[in-house]
């Protein structure tokens, strides 16, 4: 084991997680930083298989071998920790990953053990401590020992994207400005004048004190005077119309983030979202409010504190170069004592980040599902792991709190004994006749206009640290590839003349997850209808998602014309389907802005005519405002049903080539349904058809029905056929025929 000298651990790298799940990734990527290899966590996260619920150590062996690593998962007691090779990663209470990257002896004789915790920061435990969290009730705990392969053996090399992201976003912003030159021109001549009319204030009072007053000359006093007033007045209005105008461009730029950002979510695929929490992107929306502010209005601000300080450093120099030379000194080391927090700071913050998201989420999952808690009389538990949750982010506020206090103590205390100094010094060279009582009022003047942008510049660090750490969780996003960024010459069918499985195999991400289809093939007949049956479980669902170019096969291929699903563009083919998804969404608007989701100029007759085929058209016939009714999180509370018939009359009212209806029908009653049912066969008319299904009422009709059982092709055939073989599918219908259904 190769021990580190105290520099060496401060210098060893630390890296923060960016979202809830990336404490594996962010630990191998601190190790990557220790080897000289400059890779993201972003790049990481490509290789290791993150999900929702973070990344296995399985997943974290494999990615590290992907990336030229020997790695080995071992089990170790803190002893045999002092003798592994460092930085090694600790599988953490369970459920959590660190790093530990050096061992050392204390004073004492105990052992101290050096960790970073990327949700955290650098702290340092002692064996008691880390047997607790590390083993818990084990004799052994589990941990990752990385060297880089002899053989330089790495298949993924790091991303590129980020430079050109970068390059890509400063040329936005260039743009931004550029379109708007005029407005910041004007904004910054405004204040320009407000600075020339400040900077004037000093010199006009002192020559009030020495060549009015102390003359006592009226006319020169009632003059200057009046000059102080009109240069007052001139900052004051100047300072009005900047603020206005970059007002205005804060709002602009606000809209055209915020599109960017919901452009991009619309280009990424389904299981982006799928391994993220909702709050992840939501906070990142927050995030944009940081930049913009930072670029609309910190910008200019920085520009003219820093000629504020020149043109008042200037004015104290031709004072007295003494003064000067004491005021700018003590600026330098309050500068460098904010300096020395700020990478305090920023571990803090990114810590504080991911603590809010898990309590947005936590609140957010406790208000949605109020019924659910209530029913189950859990109230008590979720309520106290909500207070858990707060705790934790209010122990992490406090710290940043008294961080604050620490560093706006150093500030206030060498901004004090800047007007200390300056004041002494102006009094004893007063009392030795070699500075006027006017240069004296001027100098505090000076002091007092000098204190204010050089405070300015200290909150610009913070707000410049706050920015970049915004910058950084955005680029998670906006470094992902789009859905269809890979296909050269995509592929846009004009119609649907055959759809076939072929050998598709199929797991979600993560090591841990099973198989959920097992090289399964079968043809979907174009015109005709094709039933989906299964227990729970099977992977009908998946299928279909697979279908819709959610995902993509492990192995095997989806062809549609002979050509794969893969290759033809996702919006293109999505726009020829018509899906009702069993946990469909109904939106926030009114029931023909629910219908006709995609339009924003409504075909009121198709959308009674979609209405009346799902059999919902009468219920809202009898609605005060009929079609103009509010629902969702805004409107009227839908029954299931309801909700099922209204998403039926949305994939009525798109009129696609190819429908997909998954268990679309699981929450109606059997006359409703049978109604329904009758409905949609006449509209199936001349369209291709995929139902999955569990009643016999809806698939029986079938032309064809496909039977899944664990994620296997079990039985094929007709509704007859099948019945008569007596086998998966009639085991799974026997008791509805019983029953005559």
């Amino acid at each position: 084991m190769k021990l580190l000298t105290g520099y060496q651990r401060r210098k060893f790298k630390f890296i923060s997680q960016l979202d809830s799940s990336d404490c594996g990734p962010a630990c191998l990527a601190m190790v990557c930083a220790y080897y000289k290899r400059k890779y993201s966590v972003k790049d990481i996260k490509q290789v290791c298989s993150v999900t929702r619920m973070g990344v296995s150590v399985q997943d974290m062996l494999k990615g590290s071998r992907i990336i030229g690593f020997e790695a080995n998962g071992v089990k170790l007691t803190p002893e045999e920790l002092a003798e592994a090779p460092l930085p090694l990663i600790l599988f953490w209470r369970q459920s959590h990953f660190v790093v530990l990257y050096d061992v050392a002896a204390s004073k004492n004789g105990s052992i101290k053990y050096f960790l970073a915790d990327p949700s955290y920061g650098k702290i340092q435990l002692d064996k008691e401590t880390i047997s607790k969290a590390w083993m818990g009730a084990n004799n052994k705990g589990i941990a990752i020992l990385l060297q880089p392969s002899s053989d330089n053996n790495v298949e993924y090399q790091p991303s590129k994207r980020i430079k050109v992201y970068k390059e890509e976003f400063i040329r936005f912003i260039r743009s931004f400005i550029l379109n708007n030159k005029r407005q910041y021109i004007f904004s910054l001549l405004m204040m320009i004048i407000g600075l020339v009319a400040n900077w004037a204030i000093p010199i006009i009072f002192q020559q009030t004190i020495d060549k009015g007053i102390v003359s006592k000359s009226l006319s020169i006093v009632w003059a200057l005077l009046l000059a102080q007033l009109a240069l007052f007045l001139g900052n004051f209005v100047s300072q009005i119309f900047s603020d206005l105008i970059l007002t205005k461009l804060n709002f602009e730029l606000s809209v055209l983030l915020k599109e960017k950002f919901l452009h991009k979510l619309m280009k990424l695929p389904i299981k982006y979202f799928d391994t993220r929490m909702n709050t992840d992107t939501l906070q990142r929306l927050g995030d944009q409010n940081k930049i913009q502010t930072f670029v609309t209005w910190r910008g200019i601000e920085i520009f003219l504190s820093l000629m504020n300080i020149m043109a008042f450093s200037i004015i104290l120099f031709n004072i007295n170069k003494y003064i000067f030379c004491v005021f700018f000194g003590l600026s330098i080391i309050s500068v460098t004592w904010v300096h020395f927090f700020l990478k305090i700071r920023k571990v803090l913050e990114y810590s504080i980040l991911l603590r809010q998201t898990e309590n947005t989420n936590s609140l957010y999952e406790f208000i949605m599902n109020m019924p659910e808690i209530k029913i189950n009389n859990a109230q008590h538990t979720m309520i106290s792991k909500l207070s858990d949750i707060q705790k934790k982010l209010n122990d992490l506020q406090l710290r940043s709190f008294f961080l604050n206090i620490y560093q706006n103590i150093g500030v206030s205390f060498f901004s004090k004994l800047k007007e200390l100094i300056a004041i002494a010094f102006c009094a004893f060279l007063i009392i030795k006749g070699q500075l006027t009582i006017g240069a004296l009022l001027s100098i505090s003047y000076i002091l007092g206009q000098l204190a204010y942008p050089v405070s300015n510049l200290v909150n610009y660090l913070r707000e410049a640290q706050d920015a970049d750490i915004a910058q950084k969780r955005i680029n998670d996003v906006y470094l992902e590839k789009n859905e269809n960024e890979d296909l050269t010459e995509p592929i846009y069918t004009t119609d649907i003349k055959s759809i076939s499985v072929n050998n598709v195999t199929f797991k979600y991400p993560g090591s841990f997850s099973p198989f959920v289809l097992k090289d399964i093939s079968f043809s979907i007949p174009r015109n005709k209808i094709t039933a989906i049956v299964g227990a729970s479980g099977s992977g009908k669902t998946t299928l279909l998602k697979l279908l819709l170019s959610y995902y993509a096969p492990h192995t095997g291929s989806i062809l549609v014309n002979d050509n794969d699903l893969s290759a033809i563009d996702s919006e293109d083919w999505r726009q020829k389907c018509g899906i009702v998804l069993q946990d469909g969404h109904i939106f926030a608007g009114t029931i023909a802005e629910n219908i006709a989701i995609a339009d924003a100029d409504i075909d009121r007759e198709r959308v009674m005519h979609a209405a009346k085929i799902a059999c919902i058209h009468e219920f809202i016939s009898d609605l005060p405002m009929r079609y103009n009714t509010k629902v969702g999180s805004v409107g009227i509370q839908l029954s299931g049903g309801q909700k099922q018939r209204l998403l039926i009359a949305r994939a009525v009212y798109k009129d696609p080539a190819f429908l997909l209806f998954d268990e679309a029908t699981s929450s109606l009653d059997a006359n409703n349904e049978k109604q329904i049912m009758e409905n949609l066969n006449s509209f199936f008319e001349g369209k291709t058809v995929l139902i999955i299904a569990h009643r016999l009422s809806t698939v029986k009709n079938a032309d064809q029905i496909i039977v899944l059982n664990k994620g296997v092709i079990v039985e094929q055939g007709s509704h007859d056929r099948l019945v008569n073989a007596k086998g998966d599918y009639f085991n799974l219908v026997k008791n509805q025929l019983e029953l005559g259904v």
